[in-house]
């Protein structure tokens, strides 16, 4: 653009305002590449009250400030960058010339040398009547602007957690010491989460639900501990998730689970991404589960238990022992009924991996081999897929719990 930018626009780009705004107009602008702007030194700066009365000087600090609000202006008035603030990271190179008094007009010219997603590196100079009078390069951070969180009059957040932008706490929640919550995460009334806490962006945590609070396990002995939640996680009413026990460990959830009503997370359990876990089902401490699991609501899973990528569990299931990627399980107590073939479908599997996967189930739940023979028998060949190279992993560790036993009843799997 070749327009002017007047001091009535600049103000709607910068964040600045009376007495720092510095810069009064910009001359010219080239979106990501350059800008020219330009600041009028008078005697009635406030700043030459002081330095220095007899000799009046614009000190160099505020000649960097000016450079550094043109920088801003140009990646401000960007739209991707608009909502951004321009920080100083550093300068390089900087040098005076010469000193800017009353009377002198600042030329400040602005040019992008490198632009990343949340940085840029600019070379700037500082001319008056053409000379240059500083000169250097500068980095700023495009930070995000910070929004105040929306807490509710009757929540009670200690000074110690770190709230992210647009965070919502409702009412009665209780926040407690070194608490993390990110970006747009919403916590409903009634919820308190302990300290040692960590929740990620975009999460919904519904009405009453305690998370952070210490593991019920005699082992505890008040120990740091933490609980950490990733993004997109939707956690439904009374959800209770405890720290983990032993220094340091963690009580890790990832991303984008469904956790409904009354379920328990016990102490140092680790869950995957993509879960949906139904109503008042409890998971035992040290329970380890993979992506995209289903379980079916009323669900008892014991300590020390792992599901495998891609399981469903079945309602009312008492579940003693590890559950194989891809199964279908359910029963008091479980047992394999058979292999989530919809569900593998349904999540892109191809038609080789689903057929490893089939070659694997029936040498362990078909054959008339037993664990051992199968497992000896099976990591005789190669698996080419991902997901029967997975599963056969999966199986061949040494678990605590072992593996979920098939049943009298249990189905081939099917086509």
């Amino acid at each position: 653009m070749h327009d002017y930018i007047d001091n009535d626009a600049i103000r709607r780009i910068l964040p600045h305002r009376y007495p720092f705004l510095l810069i009064d107009r910009i001359l010219d602008l080239e979106s990501r590449h350059s800008i020219v702007a330009i600041k009028n030194v008078t005697i009635n700066e406030p700043y030459f009250q002081g330095h220095f009365p007899d000799s009046p000087v614009m000190p160099g600090v505020l000649i960097l400030e000016c450079l550094a609000q043109a920088g801003g202006a140009l990646m401000l008035k960007d739209p991707d960058y608009a909502a951004r603030l321009a920080v100083f990271s550093s300068m390089d190179k900087v040098v005076f010339h010469d000193p800017v008094t009353p009377g002198d007009q600042l030329r400040l010219e602005m040019t992008v040398e490198d632009l990343q997603s949340n940085s840029v590196k600019m070379s700037g100079v500082a001319l008056v009547d053409g000379e240059v009078v500083c000169e250097g390069y500068f980095v700023f951070s495009l930070a995000h602007e910070p929004t105040k969180a929306q807490i509710h009059p009757t929540a009670s957040v200690h000074r110690t957690a770190v709230l992210g932008k647009n965070v919502i706490i409702g009412p009665n929640t209780l926040v407690g010491e070194n608490v993390t919550i990110g970006d747009n995460t919403k916590l409903e009334g009634h919820c308190f989460l302990e300290k040692w806490t960590q929740i990620g962006d975009d999460c919904h945590i519904h009405y009453g639900c305690v998370i952070g609070s210490g593991p019920q396990d005699l082992s505890y002995k008040g120990e740091k501990s933490w609980v950490v939640i990733g993004d997109r996680n939707n956690i439904r009413e009374y959800v209770t998730i405890n720290r983990a026990t032993g220094v340091g460990e963690v009580t890790r959830i990832g991303n984008d689970n469904t956790l409904l009503t009354n379920v328990h997370i016990a102490h140092n359990c680790t869950l995957g991404n993509n879960i949906i876990i139904a109503n008042m089902t409890n998971v035992a401490g040290h329970t380890t589960i993979e992506d995209k699991v289903v379980i079916g609501g009323m669900t008892g899973i014991h300590q020390f238990v792992r599901i495998g990528y891609g399981a469903m569990v079945g309602a009312y299931t008492r579940l003693p022992q590890d559950v194989p990627p891809f199964m279908l399980c359910e029963g008091n107590p479980a047992i394999i009924r058979g292999l989530n073939l919809i569900g593998m479908r349904r999540g892109g599997v191809s038609k080789p991996g689903i057929s490893e996967v089939k070659d694997i189930y029936k040498s362990i739940y078909r054959s008339e081999m037993n664990t051992t023979q199968a497992l000896a028998h099976l990591k005789e060949r190669t698996f080419e897929t991902e997901q029967g190279q997975h599963m056969l992993d999966f199986v061949s560790v040494d678990s605590k719990r072992g593996i979920t036993k098939k049943g009298d009843s249990t189905p081939d799997a099917q086509a």
